[in-house]
Protein backbone atom coordinates (compact mmCIF):
# COMPACT_ATOMS: atom_id res chain seq x y z
CA UNK A 1 0.00 0.00 0.00
CA UNK A 2 3.01 2.54 1.25
CA UNK A 3 4.24 2.39 -2.97
CA UNK A 4 0.74 3.00 -4.42
CA UNK A 5 0.15 5.94 -2.21
CA UNK A 6 3.90 7.21 -2.92
CA UNK A 7 3.46 6.71 -6.90
CA UNK A 8 -0.21 8.91 -6.21
CA UNK A 9 1.50 11.63 -4.98
CA UNK A 10 4.59 11.54 -7.61
CA UNK A 11 1.14 11.62 -9.92
CA UNK A 12 -0.41 14.94 -8.09
CA UNK A 13 2.93 16.70 -8.04
CA UNK A 14 3.72 16.05 -12.10
CA UNK A 15 0.03 17.01 -12.99
CA UNK A 16 0.12 20.08 -11.32
CA UNK A 17 4.03 21.06 -13.03
CA UNK A 18 2.44 19.45 -16.31
CA UNK A 19 -0.74 21.69 -16.57
CA UNK A 20 0.79 24.35 -14.83
CA UNK A 21 4.37 25.29 -15.78
CA UNK A 22 4.45 23.28 -19.48
CA UNK A 23 0.80 23.81 -19.88
CA UNK A 24 -0.40 20.63 -21.36
CA UNK A 25 -3.76 19.96 -21.91
CA UNK A 26 -5.90 17.49 -19.90
CA UNK A 27 -5.19 14.83 -22.94
CA UNK A 28 -1.83 15.15 -22.57
CA UNK A 29 -1.51 15.16 -18.99
CA UNK A 30 -3.56 11.96 -18.87
CA UNK A 31 -1.08 10.48 -21.53
CA UNK A 32 1.62 11.16 -19.52
CA UNK A 33 0.28 10.62 -16.04
CA UNK A 34 -1.61 7.14 -16.54
CA UNK A 35 -4.69 9.12 -15.19
CA UNK A 36 -8.16 9.19 -17.19
CA UNK A 37 -8.93 12.53 -18.83
CA UNK A 38 -11.41 12.95 -16.00
CA UNK A 39 -9.49 12.12 -12.84
CA UNK A 40 -6.98 15.38 -14.83
CA UNK A 41 -10.31 17.49 -14.77
CA UNK A 42 -11.55 16.35 -11.41
CA UNK A 43 -7.67 17.70 -10.05
CA UNK A 44 -8.17 20.57 -11.71
CA UNK A 45 -11.18 21.39 -9.98
CA UNK A 46 -9.41 20.21 -6.80
CA UNK A 47 -6.54 22.50 -6.82
CA UNK A 48 -8.91 24.97 -7.88
CA UNK A 49 -10.84 24.80 -4.92
CA UNK A 50 -8.14 24.75 -2.29
CA UNK A 51 -6.37 27.79 -4.33
CA UNK A 52 -3.72 26.35 -4.88
CA UNK A 53 -1.29 28.96 -6.55
CA UNK A 54 1.93 27.27 -8.78
CA UNK A 55 4.80 27.17 -8.33
CA UNK A 56 3.46 24.75 -4.95
CA UNK A 57 4.97 26.10 -1.96
CA UNK A 58 8.46 24.87 -1.08
CA UNK A 59 7.22 23.19 1.89
CA UNK A 60 4.42 21.64 0.92
CA UNK A 61 5.37 18.06 0.77
CA UNK A 62 3.14 15.47 -0.89
CA UNK A 63 1.52 14.44 1.76
CA UNK A 64 0.10 17.77 3.03
CA UNK A 65 -0.74 17.61 -0.81
CA UNK A 66 -2.00 14.74 -1.11
CA UNK A 67 -4.17 16.11 2.07
CA UNK A 68 -5.70 19.30 1.04
CA UNK A 69 -6.58 17.83 -3.02
CA UNK A 70 -8.25 14.77 -1.11
CA UNK A 71 -9.24 16.02 2.24
CA UNK A 72 -11.74 13.04 3.17
CA UNK A 73 -8.70 10.22 1.48
CA UNK A 74 -7.95 7.58 3.62
CA UNK A 75 -4.21 6.88 4.94
CA UNK A 76 -2.56 3.85 6.07
CA UNK A 77 -2.43 4.87 9.50
CA UNK A 78 -6.35 5.87 9.84
CA UNK A 79 -9.41 3.82 8.86
CA UNK A 80 -12.56 5.52 6.92
CA UNK A 81 -15.62 5.85 8.63
CA UNK A 82 -18.37 6.63 6.09
CA UNK A 83 -20.65 9.63 6.65
CA UNK A 84 -23.85 9.98 7.48
CA UNK A 85 -24.74 11.12 3.68
CA UNK A 86 -23.11 8.38 2.67
CA UNK A 87 -24.66 5.88 4.59
CA UNK A 88 -28.07 7.17 4.03
CA UNK A 89 -27.15 6.48 0.06
CA UNK A 90 -25.61 3.06 -0.35
CA UNK A 91 -28.88 2.28 2.15
CA UNK A 92 -31.48 3.42 -0.25
CA UNK A 93 -29.65 1.74 -3.28
CA UNK A 94 -31.25 -0.97 -5.28
CA UNK A 95 -30.34 -3.81 -5.27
Amino acid sequence: MPAKRSAMRQKIRKFCRLKFEVQMSHERIAAATGLSKGAVSKYVQRRSARNLSWPLPEDLDDAVLERLLFPQSCSASTSCTPTTPMCTRSSSAKG
